[in-house]
Protein backbone atom coordinates (compact mmCIF):
# COMPACT_ATOMS: atom_id res chain seq x y z
CA UNK A 1 0.00 0.00 0.00
CA UNK A 2 3.33 2.42 0.65
CA UNK A 3 3.69 2.36 -3.22
CA UNK A 4 0.04 3.39 -4.03
CA UNK A 5 0.68 6.50 -1.40
CA UNK A 6 4.36 7.67 -3.31
CA UNK A 7 4.01 11.17 -4.86
CA UNK A 8 4.50 11.01 -8.49
CA UNK A 9 7.73 12.84 -9.55
CA UNK A 10 10.56 12.84 -12.35
CA UNK A 11 12.70 12.18 -9.01
CA UNK A 12 11.05 9.56 -8.07
CA UNK A 13 10.87 7.89 -11.75
CA UNK A 14 14.59 8.80 -11.56
CA UNK A 15 14.81 6.95 -8.55
CA UNK A 16 13.46 3.44 -9.76
CA UNK A 17 15.31 3.98 -13.28
CA UNK A 18 18.72 4.10 -11.30
CA UNK A 19 17.55 0.95 -9.12
CA UNK A 20 16.90 -1.28 -12.06
CA UNK A 21 19.74 -3.35 -13.45
CA UNK A 22 21.10 -2.25 -17.02
CA UNK A 23 21.44 -6.26 -18.05
CA UNK A 24 23.78 -6.77 -20.92
CA UNK A 25 24.08 -3.12 -21.75
CA UNK A 26 25.95 -2.28 -18.70
CA UNK A 27 28.70 -3.18 -20.34
CA UNK A 28 28.62 0.36 -22.40
CA UNK A 29 28.61 2.08 -19.15
CA UNK A 30 32.12 3.83 -19.06
CA UNK A 31 33.84 3.00 -15.40
CA UNK A 32 33.59 5.98 -12.96
CA UNK A 33 37.44 6.04 -12.93
CA UNK A 34 37.76 5.90 -16.36
CA UNK A 35 35.15 9.19 -17.10
CA UNK A 36 36.97 11.62 -14.68
CA UNK A 37 39.97 9.96 -16.72
CA UNK A 38 38.51 11.29 -19.64
CA UNK A 39 37.44 14.53 -18.05
CA UNK A 40 40.94 14.87 -17.37
CA UNK A 41 41.94 14.01 -21.03
CA UNK A 42 39.47 16.78 -22.50
CA UNK A 43 40.75 19.09 -20.01
CA UNK A 44 44.87 18.36 -21.27
CA UNK A 45 43.74 18.80 -24.60
CA UNK A 46 42.89 22.31 -24.16
CA UNK A 47 45.55 22.92 -21.71
CA UNK A 48 47.89 21.43 -24.40
CA UNK A 49 46.55 24.05 -27.18
CA UNK A 50 46.22 27.29 -25.28
CA UNK A 51 49.95 28.00 -25.13
CA UNK A 52 49.52 28.22 -28.96
CA UNK A 53 47.19 30.90 -28.60
CA UNK A 54 48.62 32.54 -25.67
CA UNK A 55 52.05 32.97 -27.95
CA UNK A 56 50.22 35.34 -30.38
CA UNK A 57 49.59 37.38 -27.65
CA UNK A 58 53.10 37.53 -25.11
CA UNK A 59 56.45 36.71 -25.77
CA UNK A 60 57.06 33.29 -25.86
CA UNK A 61 58.28 31.31 -22.89
CA UNK A 62 59.89 28.27 -21.78
CA UNK A 63 56.46 27.68 -19.26
CA UNK A 64 54.44 27.83 -22.11
CA UNK A 65 56.32 24.70 -23.55
CA UNK A 66 56.12 22.86 -20.21
CA UNK A 67 52.42 24.02 -20.09
CA UNK A 68 51.50 22.41 -23.79
CA UNK A 69 53.66 19.44 -22.89
CA UNK A 70 51.88 18.90 -19.60
CA UNK A 71 49.08 19.00 -21.47
CA UNK A 72 49.52 16.53 -24.40
CA UNK A 73 50.93 14.28 -21.49
CA UNK A 74 47.11 14.42 -19.98
CA UNK A 75 45.58 13.90 -22.86
CA UNK A 76 47.22 10.87 -23.98
CA UNK A 77 46.07 9.32 -20.32
CA UNK A 78 42.80 10.18 -19.74
CA UNK A 79 41.75 9.64 -23.56
CA UNK A 80 43.71 6.79 -24.48
CA UNK A 81 42.33 4.30 -21.83
CA UNK A 82 38.82 5.54 -22.88
CA UNK A 83 39.60 4.94 -26.60
CA UNK A 84 40.77 1.91 -26.01
CA UNK A 85 37.62 0.19 -24.11
CA UNK A 86 35.40 1.83 -26.69
CA UNK A 87 37.24 0.11 -29.56
CA UNK A 88 37.06 -3.13 -27.37
CA UNK A 89 33.61 -2.64 -26.57
CA UNK A 90 32.56 -2.18 -30.32
CA UNK A 91 34.19 -5.30 -31.69
CA UNK A 92 32.82 -7.37 -28.94
CA UNK A 93 29.42 -5.72 -30.21
CA UNK A 94 29.88 -6.19 -33.57
CA UNK A 95 30.93 -9.77 -32.79
CA UNK A 96 27.98 -11.10 -30.42
CA UNK A 97 25.43 -8.32 -31.28
CA UNK A 98 21.99 -10.30 -32.66
CA UNK A 99 22.44 -12.03 -28.85
CA UNK A 100 22.73 -9.44 -26.99
CA UNK A 101 20.37 -7.41 -28.34
CA UNK A 102 17.57 -10.59 -28.45
CA UNK A 103 19.04 -10.32 -24.14
CA UNK A 104 18.80 -7.03 -23.51
CA UNK A 105 15.23 -6.42 -25.08
CA UNK A 106 13.86 -9.31 -22.67
CA UNK A 107 15.70 -7.55 -19.68
CA UNK A 108 14.42 -4.38 -20.76
CA UNK A 109 10.44 -5.48 -21.18
CA UNK A 110 10.59 -6.77 -17.64
CA UNK A 111 12.33 -3.72 -16.07
CA UNK A 112 9.49 -1.35 -18.17
CA UNK A 113 6.42 -3.28 -17.12
CA UNK A 114 7.25 -2.52 -13.80
CA UNK A 115 7.84 1.25 -14.52
CA UNK A 116 4.49 0.91 -16.12
CA UNK A 117 2.38 -0.94 -13.39
CA UNK A 118 3.50 1.73 -10.94
CA UNK A 119 2.90 4.78 -13.50
CA UNK A 120 -0.91 3.92 -13.99
CA UNK A 121 -1.37 3.64 -10.55
CA UNK A 122 -1.83 7.42 -10.51
CA UNK A 123 -4.13 9.70 -12.27
CA UNK A 124 -4.42 10.24 -16.19
CA UNK A 125 -5.04 13.46 -15.60
CA UNK A 126 -1.29 13.77 -13.57
CA UNK A 127 0.15 11.62 -16.07
CA UNK A 128 -0.64 13.79 -19.27
CA UNK A 129 0.60 16.77 -16.85
CA UNK A 130 3.95 15.46 -16.82
CA UNK A 131 3.96 14.02 -19.99
CA UNK A 132 3.25 17.63 -21.71
CA UNK A 133 6.36 18.57 -19.49
CA UNK A 134 8.52 15.88 -20.83
CA UNK A 135 7.56 17.16 -24.26
CA UNK A 136 8.24 21.12 -23.20
CA UNK A 137 11.54 20.35 -21.64
CA UNK A 138 12.42 17.89 -24.99
CA UNK A 139 11.53 20.81 -27.51
CA UNK A 140 13.77 23.48 -25.14
CA UNK A 141 16.77 20.89 -24.90
CA UNK A 142 16.45 20.29 -29.11
CA UNK A 143 16.56 24.93 -29.31
CA UNK A 144 19.25 25.42 -26.79
CA UNK A 145 21.53 22.89 -28.27
CA UNK A 146 20.61 23.67 -31.50
CA UNK A 147 21.73 27.36 -31.30
CA UNK A 148 25.26 26.39 -29.41
CA UNK A 149 25.91 23.25 -31.46
CA UNK A 150 23.50 22.68 -34.45
CA UNK A 151 23.93 18.80 -35.75
CA UNK A 152 27.70 18.89 -34.03
CA UNK A 153 26.90 15.85 -31.85
CA UNK A 154 26.48 13.84 -34.52
CA UNK A 155 29.88 13.51 -34.66
CA UNK A 156 30.40 11.96 -31.54
CA UNK A 157 33.94 11.90 -29.94
CA UNK A 158 35.17 12.50 -33.06
CA UNK A 159 36.18 16.03 -32.31
CA UNK A 160 38.06 15.73 -29.65
CA UNK A 161 40.27 12.82 -31.22
CA UNK A 162 40.82 15.17 -33.89
CA UNK A 163 42.18 17.71 -31.40
CA UNK A 164 44.04 15.08 -29.89
CA UNK A 165 45.67 14.08 -33.24
CA UNK A 166 46.22 17.69 -33.61
CA UNK A 167 48.34 17.46 -30.40
CA UNK A 168 50.27 14.59 -31.31
CA UNK A 169 51.38 15.70 -34.78
CA UNK A 170 52.84 18.28 -33.35
CA UNK A 171 54.25 17.13 -30.42
CA UNK A 172 57.83 18.24 -30.73
CA UNK A 173 57.06 21.85 -31.91
CA UNK A 174 53.64 22.48 -29.84
CA UNK A 175 54.35 26.50 -29.95
CA UNK A 176 53.96 26.06 -33.73
CA UNK A 177 50.86 25.28 -34.41
CA UNK A 178 48.86 27.92 -35.61
CA UNK A 179 46.78 30.07 -33.63
CA UNK A 180 43.68 30.18 -35.85
CA UNK A 181 43.97 25.98 -35.62
CA UNK A 182 44.38 25.85 -31.69
CA UNK A 183 41.60 28.00 -31.36
CA UNK A 184 39.61 25.46 -33.48
CA UNK A 185 40.90 22.81 -31.70
CA UNK A 186 39.35 24.22 -28.23
CA UNK A 187 36.49 25.22 -30.09
CA UNK A 188 35.49 21.92 -31.01
CA UNK A 189 36.19 20.31 -27.88
CA UNK A 190 33.53 22.52 -25.81
CA UNK A 191 31.24 22.25 -28.47
CA UNK A 192 31.95 18.59 -27.89
CA UNK A 193 31.35 18.97 -23.92
CA UNK A 194 27.97 20.98 -24.63
CA UNK A 195 26.49 18.79 -27.52
CA UNK A 196 27.58 15.45 -25.22
CA UNK A 197 25.34 17.01 -22.22
CA UNK A 198 22.60 18.20 -24.24
CA UNK A 199 21.86 14.53 -25.95
CA UNK A 200 22.39 12.91 -22.90
CA UNK A 201 19.81 15.30 -20.94
CA UNK A 202 17.56 14.40 -23.94
CA UNK A 203 18.35 10.82 -24.09
CA UNK A 204 16.50 11.02 -20.48
CA UNK A 205 13.44 12.98 -21.11
CA UNK A 206 12.49 10.96 -24.35
CA UNK A 207 12.77 7.57 -21.67
CA UNK A 208 10.19 9.43 -19.44
CA UNK A 209 8.19 10.42 -22.06
CA UNK A 210 7.71 6.77 -23.62
CA UNK A 211 7.04 5.47 -19.85
CA UNK A 212 4.24 8.01 -19.61
CA UNK A 213 2.69 7.68 -22.77
CA UNK A 214 2.68 4.05 -22.15
CA UNK A 215 0.91 4.97 -18.63
CA UNK A 216 -1.38 7.18 -20.15
CA UNK A 217 -2.30 4.46 -23.00
CA UNK A 218 -2.93 1.69 -20.49
CA UNK A 219 -5.10 3.59 -18.87
CA UNK A 220 -7.48 4.27 -22.05
CA UNK A 221 -5.55 7.94 -22.71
Amino acid sequence: MAELKETLSFSALERRLAAMPDGPAAVLNTPRWLRRLSVLGVAGVIVGLAPAVLVQFMRPQMWMVYLAQAGLGLSVVGCGPFVLRSLWVLLRGIRDWKNEQAVQLDHDVGCFRDLANWLVTFPKEQLLEYRRLTLLQRQQLETKVGLLSGGFSRLGFMPVAAALFLLLMNWNRLLAVPSWLALLGIFVVLLYLISAAGALMKIRVDLYDMLLSNAIERKGG
